[in-house]
């Protein structure tokens, strides 16, 4: 079961069935599905540019959150705080409000146990006449927060294309990453980080 991040635990029946797939929580690692994106995804309404990401700590270490960056759009949630081995943390991003032309469009940042940082950029835009939805994951040498610098070395590095395909890369320090982007407005990025 979920708790989410700052509140208290209810112990009433709906609200254990409502925190299992709340953005800001965090849920066992093995439960990681694209169905709980969705739900992450209906919670942020009707929303044309969104996004639902999943990451899953399998590193055997845990982590810290440093903070997220968004180049584009916005957050309603914070970041879990914590995230243990074996546990998945959720997260979601949105559109700015209104009639506005942007996309969800950012960075995230956690501090390993190991002394390294996790980084996680995301670009869902809002015109897909120029634009596609792009992924990368990166670790990073100390301790180092997600910003405007941090997202364009993932961005104009070697993403991935938000694709609907499974991708792999080794990150160094012992870690490696599977996942998979899907290619539309509403998306879902579901990450595993492993040895």
């Amino acid at each position: 079961i979920a708790v989410q991040s700052g509140k208290k635990f209810q112990g009433r029946k709906e609200d254990k069935k409502s925190a299992s797939a709340v953005a800001g929580t965090i849920i066992e690692g093995a439960s990681l599905t694209f169905q709980i994106l969705d739900k992450v995804l209906t919670e942020l309404g009707n929303v044309s540019r969104k996004i639902a990401i999943g990451i899953d700590n399998e590193s055997g270490g845990s982590w810290t959150a440093m903070n997220a960056y968004f180049r584009s759009g916005t957050t309603d949630v914070i970041l879990p705080e914590f995230v243990p081995n074996n546990k998945a943390l959720l997260y979601s991003g949105r559109k700015d409000t209104g009639p506005v032309t942007t996309g969800a469009v950012g960075a995230l940042a956690y501090y390993m146990s190991d002394g390294n940082t996790l980084a996680v950029m995301f670009s869902v835009p809002f015109d897909y006449n120029l634009y596609s939805n792009w992924w990368d994951v990166r670790v990073y040498s100390g301790k180092r927060r997600a910003d405007q610098k941090m997202y364009e070395d993932l961005y104009n590095g070697s993403p991935f294309k938000g694709d609907n395909g499974w991708h792999q890369k080794n990150l160094g320090y012992g870690l490696r990453m599977k996942g998979i982007m899907t290619s539309a407005g509403e998306a879902k990025l579901q990450i595993k980080i492993s040895r």
